[in-house]
């Protein structure tokens, strides 16, 4: 029957980690495929809606720049080598009115350094890649966990590399059941589902 499609944002932040930006989006482009359904549509987003480059060094063109969203957008900081300052003061605003209109965030990678920045982690600590750890504590005073992932209550965020298709794995598998995302998994050539090692919370409604 008919669905909700998920709607995502994409914010490609400077010298974004390419690996990890491409491992989120494609488990939501072969969920889509398997089922024939746009079970979820997505924009990229940069901070002057001009193309950004990787720090692979590979440039991609995006579809907005720091427009207000839809309330039920879910932003998903992506970020990289720069992870500290990557972001400038906009960028901060426009996530934090997101977050205020009621829309979700979400990160990849380093992308939770931005979060952190704009306030927006309150008492959860996120994933966080194990290179970053250190730094992330001394400029945060807050220690990240020692997982892949975490879908918490007030935002996910996963450690970059391939933890991007574990994350969204988990999120299709809340959104339209493991036997979807297992089947996901398979066509990604994903060995298994990786799950997290703390419980979960559902972070938005099921579509």
């Amino acid at each position: 029957g008919p669905v909700k499609t998920r709607e995502f944002a994409f914010l490609a932040l400077p010298r974004f980690t390419l690996l990890a930006f491409s491992s989120a989006i494609e488990p939501l482009r072969i969920a889509n495929q398997l089922t024939q359904q746009p079970l979820y549509s997505w924009n990229l987003v940069s901070m002057d809606g001009a193309p950004v480059e990787s720090s692979a060094g590979v440039r991609i063109e995006v579809d907005l720049g720091l427009e207000p969203l839809a309330r039920d957008t879910t932003v998903v900081v992506c970020s990289g080598t720069d992870a500290s300052q990557a972001a400038d003061r906009k960028v901060l605003a426009w996530l934090r009115n997101h977050q205020r209109m009621g829309g979700r965030i979400g990160a990849i990678c380093t992308g939770a350094y931005t979060l952190a920045r704009a306030g927006l982690l309150g008492d959860d600590a996120p994933a966080v890649h194990w290179e970053n750890r250190p730094a992330f504590r001394e400029l945060f005073d807050v220690e990240p966990l020692q997982q892949i992932y975490v879908i918490g209550p007030k935002h996910f965020s996963c450690a970059g590399g391939e933890a991007s298709v574990d994350m969204m794995l988990e999120l299709i598998a809340q959104d339209h059941g493991k036997k979807l995302a297992d089947a996901v998994a398979e066509m990604c050539l994903h060995s298994r589902r990786r799950i997290a090692s703390v419980a979960q919370k559902t972070i938005y409604p099921a579509a």
